[in-house]
């Protein structure tokens, strides 16, 4: 081993460990975001419209507007989670304080004799689809058996050591050395590239040994000898099986999924609303993981700390179609077609590795940029009913079908399509609310239930309930209104896809405090 390439190692990687199923599901997925009059009824806004965020929930709700009409939401949202690491238990707690919506929504009436057409409505409106800013996560001191050397130890295996080696030889003369630049930039963006960077990685702080013992090649060895030593594609494992092993994890996620809505909506007669969405996506999430270990044994390795930075950028397309029709003067349905969102996604990849405390190290400094990749999340179907109680108030309930074993990565992750079709399923959302008016005052109430996508009892992701209220106070042209709601789910995280794949219980409590201020234009 060469001390002058031990450790402290920054490469790239990760081109097929991030392009999994639990990417998919991260894309795939929404949380419940908006004004503050639509999250204190918990989203149940299928039926009714009048409102920014509705649109987003059926499209054909923008024309329900009296009026042209602004507004913007901020807010706090804070997550709360019980960590469970093998038998070590911890609690993390982070929040974000953000600008998290604003919409413009312009209504024109048709004041034309006998018109049937009676109102259109352009609407736009930008909200938080999806936030990562506020997951923080950390995971106690652990101890178990398996380590870092495990997890090096099976990428390495089957690779020839040459391809490893930072010198180069010919007739077992040293002709030249190449620098882990120059190395990691030789393995481009397929999927055997994030197998050798790992594999060059563990071998070059030493937590993998060829098994053949040797690492150069001397002029006074054998030609067979010198073959051998560079067609080696065993290895050994530099921290003694069954070593105890001290570990600690910690999560950092920032970033967010925004979403544009473009919308058209029209009112035909007196009891029949039109919609369409064209919605862009725009996603920007970076997430580092770090790993610490301490080892228990005598060997020259007695510390490592491994590093993951991935930044996931790109943009996505997707439509809605809507309608609400009024059934009575008080019954209200609506239906609503989502489509899936055609996502073209690019990762950048750095990782960063140490042992002995950064004793030794090695700085290529190298962020991998992969190919664009394609990636098709499920559409929806939305049902809704509410039933207004004149002035007094109103009562609603959306319920939501999403089969998210329709998820599709692009050519080239057909292993991930089938892991994903084997197992999530179709989905069911159930979101209920309502709302009872005091003059000027408004008083709102909301529960919702957003059954697991997973089809077995492994349940990465689990099933959510939540509840909100609020209220709301109109000012004349002008309306303020505030919210808070909890949502609590249990899941599952895997910090690897392979070797180190014990996963840890999270249980969530998401709470969100909103103000929404909204003014008629004219």
């Amino acid at each position: 081993m060469k001390n002058t390439f031990l450790t402290a190692l920054f490469l790239t990687g990760m081109a097929v460990s991030a392009q999994n199923i639990t990417d998919a599901l991260r894309y795939s997925t929404e949380d419940l975001n908006g004004t503050a009059r639509f999250k204190s009824m918990s989203g149940a806004f299928g039926a009714l419209g009048g409102d920014f965020s509705a649109i987003g929930i059926n499209p054909a709700g923008s024309a329900i507007f009296s009026g042209s009409e602004i507004g913007f939401t901020i807010g706090n949202e804070t997550f709360k989670d019980k960590n469970t690491y093998l038998s070590t238990k911890s609690e993390s707690k982070s929040s974000d304080f953000s600008f998290s919506q604003f919409g413009a929504a312009f209504s024109i009436p048709n004041y034309s004799k006998d018109a049937k057409w009676k109102k259109f409505s352009l609407t736009f409106n930008y909200q938080t689809a999806k936030n990562f800013d506020e997951r923080d996560l950390y995971f106690g001191e652990t101890t178990t058996n398996n380590n870092l050397s495990d997890y090096f130890l099976y990428y390495a295996s089957g690779v020839q050591q040459q391809d490893l080696m930072l010198d180069e030889y010919k007739n077992k003369v040293k002709v030249g050395e190449a620098s882990l630049s120059e190395l990691y930039d030789r393995m481009g963006s397929s999927n055997r590239a994030f197998k050798l960077r790992n594999a060059i990685l563990g071998y070059t702080v030493g937590l993998v040994d060829p098994k053949i013992g040797r690492r150069e090649i001397s002029t006074s060895d054998s030609d067979q000898l010198a073959d051998d030593i560079l067609q080696e594609t065993e290895y050994v494992k530099n921290v003694s099986e069954g070593t105890t092993t001290k570990q600690f994890f910690s999560v950092f996620t920032r970033g967010e999924i925004a979403k544009y809505n473009f919308n058209f909506a029209t009112q035909y007669g007196d009891d029949i609303y039109l919609g369409i969405n064209l919605n862009s996506h725009q996603v920007d999430y970076h997430s580092v993981t770090s790993h610490s270990e301490s080892y228990e044994t005598n060997s020259n390795i007695k510390s490592a700390f491994f590093k993951n930075e991935l930044k996931t950028t790109g943009s996505g397309f997707s439509f809605q179609l809507g309608a609400i029709a009024k059934i009575t003067k008080e019954l209200r349905m609506g239906l609503t077609y989502s489509s899936p969102t055609w996502y073209r996604l690019q990762d950048e990849t750095t990782q960063y590795l140490e042992t002995n405390k950064g004793e030794f190290f090695a700085n290529p400094n190298i962020i991998a940029v992969y190919d664009e990749y394609k990636l098709r999340t499920p559409g929806s179907w939305t049902g809704s009913i509410a039933y207004i109680f004149g002035k007094k108030g109103l009562i609603s309930l959306d319920y939501v079908y999403k089969d998210y074993g329709n998820i599709h990565f692009g050519s080239g992750i057909n292993n991930e399509n089938t892991i994903i079709q084997r197992e999530l399923g179709s989905s069911s959302s159930i979101r209920f609310g309502g709302e009872y008016r005091i003059k000027s005052l408004n008083l709102r109430a909301g529960w919702r239930y957003e059954k697991s996508p997973y089809k077995g009892n492994s349940k990465y992701v689990g099933d959510l309930n939540g509840y909100s209220f609020g209220a709301g106070y109109s000012f004349g042209g002008i309306r303020l209104d505030v919210s808070y709601d909890i949502a609590k789910q249990d899941n599952m995280f895997q910090m690897y896809e392979a070797v180190l794949t014990t996963p840890a219980k999270i249980s969530s409590t998401r709470s969100n405090l909103l103000f929404t201020l909204s003014a008629k234009l004219f």
